[in-house]
């Protein structure tokens, strides 16, 4: 189920990358991104150099927006959506992601809010953390390694805020991602 999830996402994003704005002259689509990292590293006595702990996958999708606020804030403003799963557990999120390049050096920052679904609501229903919907949020610093590919470390954490009258039972993940820009 969650890889078919996945997949109608995955599918999903790439139609409307492949979608042009005729008055923009641009694609929709502007980076593709995939890569690995561990979960649960908020946890005590976790070792994150573990080889053996690096099991989950993560794809995201950034798209080019017509962006007034450019005038007002320096860097990118792009809607995000993604997915990340492992072994136990999954989620597809979307928001708005905000990347700052730094002048003349080839390295850039990023920091991006929205929501995330669990699949393992919609699979079993029930929650391994918190509630089915989400607050997520990610930070990433990266390296562009050739014009239009940049390898990138992230951090993404995710909580209810105990809005589902439980216990917050937040999850943070890192890993190491590769990005294709269009």
């Amino acid at each position: 189920m969650l890889h078919r999830l996945f997949t109608q996402v995955l599918t999903i994003a790439l139609l409307l990358g492949g979608i042009t704005c005729p008055a923009l002259g641009q694609t929709l689509l502007l980076e593709v991104r995939g890569g690995v990292g561990v979960g649960e590293i908020g946890q005590k006595d976790i070792n994150l150099l573990d080889p053996s702990r690096l099991r989950e996958i993560n794809a995201e999708l950034l798209l080019s927006i017509p962006n007034p606020a450019t005038l007002l804030l320096p860097g990118e403003l792009r809607p995000h959506l993604g997915a990340s799963f492992g072994p136990e557990d999954g989620y597809v999120y979307a928001g708005l992601s905000w990347t700052f390049r730094v002048p003349v050096v080839p390295v850039f920052v990023e920091a991006g809010l929205g929501g995330a679904v669990q699949s393992d609501v919609l699979e079993k229903r029930t929650t391994r953390f918190g509630c089915l919907v989400q607050g997520q949020a990610q930070a990433s610093v990266g390296f562009d390694v050739l014009p239009n590919v940049a390898v990138m470390g992230t951090v993404q954490h995710l909580r209810d805020l105990g809005l589902c009258g439980q216990l917050d039972n937040p999850t943070t993940r890192a890993g190491l991602r590769l990005g294709l820009r269009f």
